[in-house]
């Protein structure tokens, strides 16, 4: 009798042993990671160094590279370099980075997911024009678990939270590069910069001289005449992007306003040229640096360039920097506000667990302070966590308080599935002003037809 009972003994033991060890077997690797400890994740992530989550080691075991796509040549990225060898330095992983040229990126990012490749691990996106379309997709791997600590969204700009949160609730993209912008201005030519987008226009028409235009915008390349178009909207309180019905919005009271300025300038001002047509966001910014603008909006990392006698030779001396522009003096401060960008990452479903788990922790990382920090102080971008501009560093860099104030009001929009190809139709409508084929309402109201005819029916 007492035989059977040990036996009966041993196949509950072995039962219970077996069961723990399939439950821990059966327990994919990226879960493994316990991403709030040794602390929460806010404090992990967000102290001058960072700190690997608990668990981490034996969720890799076996990873030795992942492969990481990137907006672009390596050479215009040092510190998305330093910081894939310090994630190399810390966990034995090396990052491959993948230098894609930035027209085909789209093209080429869905083509992988649509053959369900496991080529590469992770990949970049432009938050604002193509997140909605990769989560759309199906494509990306879920990474709630290592956004989950209401603290760590105190480290960013107060829109991230909500613009990453996707339409079903989880998360699937994180932090690579940010960037806004902010208005720069000649002082020996507009000695006191303008507050409002009213103010700026008069301005701009009493400057220009035939050496020097008032102000300068792009709307040659890709996207270019969304960057002053966008602005314009949300120094109203406006928005470009209806989220209920997932459409662009550009003839909206404050598309309209935007809209006749930005004609205006060229058409009857003359205060801007109508080459801004063939200028991209990069080409404007040049004629500021070349002297043969008084005034530009354009991304704050511009103030490094601007700095530098050999690439803004005629300016030395000669530039200054204010907020974006609300519209007029009736509109509340906190409408001093430019777009907010997010160059992100996004991990691979298609990729097995391990490498899932090497790739959130990559993207642990490059969301952090110490990265940010190289951002900022490296290569003069701006600094996903806003505290990195009170280190003692970031006091050597190009006006740091007005791209922390920039920061901190941005405007974080994320356009529908297919919005970046939609932004293509507003550049057509606006060249057929510029050259006078159209109207500029006309033109308007026909380019908000045909973006919601090419808008999924509601």
């Amino acid at each position: 009798m007492k035989k059977r009972r040990f036996i009966i003994l041993g196949f509950i033991l072995v039962f219970i042993f077996t069961g723990t060890a399939f439950g821990q077997k059966g327990k994919k690797a990226y879960e493994t990671i316990q991403w709030n400890k040794p602390t929460p994740i806010g404090q992990r992530i967000g102290g001058q160094t960072y700190v690997l989550p608990e668990g981490w080691k034996e969720a890799i075991k076996g990873v030795s590279k992942i492969k990481v796509s990137n907006f672009g040549a390596l050479q215009h990225d040092p510190a998305t370099v330093e910081n894939a060898k310090r994630f190399g330095a810390l966990t034995g992983v090396k990052v491959e980075l993948l230098a894609w040229a930035e027209p085909p990126i789209v093209a080429k990012t869905v083509s992988l997911f649509a053959a369900k490749s496991s080529a590469v691990d992770v990949l970049c996106y432009d938050h604002p024009t193509t997140y909605m379309q990769m989560v759309a997709g199906g494509w990306l791997h879920p990474i709630d678990a290592i956004w989950n600590d209401p603290g760590v969204w105190k480290l960013y700009a107060p829109p991230t939270k909500k613009g990453l949160t996707a339409p079903d609730g989880h998360f699937y993209g994180s932090i690579g590069q940010t960037k806004t912008m902010m208005l720069f201005y000649r002082p020996s030519i507009v000695p006191k910069p303008p507050e409002t987008w009213v103010e700026l226009q008069e301005i701009a028409k009493k400057v220009t001289t035939d050496k020097v235009w008032g102000f300068v915008y792009p709307a040659g390349g890709e996207m270019d005449i969304i960057y002053p178009l966008r602005d314009m909207i949300y120094s109203q309180g406006g928005r470009m992007v209806d989220l209920k019905k997932q459409r662009i919005v550009v003839n909206s009271p404050e598309g309209k306003n935007a809209w006749k300025m930005l004609a205006d300038m060229v058409l009857t001002d003359k205060s801007a040229s109508t080459a801004v047509l063939e200028y991209s966001w990069m080409g404007a910014s040049d004629m500021f640096a070349m002297g043969k603008a008084a005034m530009v909006m354009t991304h704050t990392v511009d103030a490094n360039r601007f700095q530098d006698p050999q690439k803004a030779p005629n300016i030395q001396k000669d530039w200054g920097v204010a907020p974006p522009p609300k519209w007029d003096k009736t509109k509340p401060d906190e409408y001093h506000a430019s777009y907010f960008d997010i160059d992100g990452y996004m991990i691979n479903k298609f990729i097995n667990d391990k490498q899932k788990a090497a790739a959130m922790l990559f993207l642990d990382f490059m969301r952090s302070y110490e990265a940010s920090y190289r951002e900022l102080i490296d290569e003069g971008n701006e600094a996903a966590v806003i505290s990195v501009y009170d280190h003692p560093s970031a006091k050597k860099i190009p006006v740091p308080e007005a791209r922390k104030a920039a920061m901190s009001r941005a405007v974080l929009e994320t356009f529908p599935p297919a919005g970046r190809s939609l932004t293509d139709l507003i550049k057509e409508f606006f060249a057929n002003v510029i050259t006078k084929k159209m109207e500029p309402m006309d033109a308007l109201e026909k380019c908000q037809k045909t973006l919601d005819d090419y808008a999924v029916p509601e």
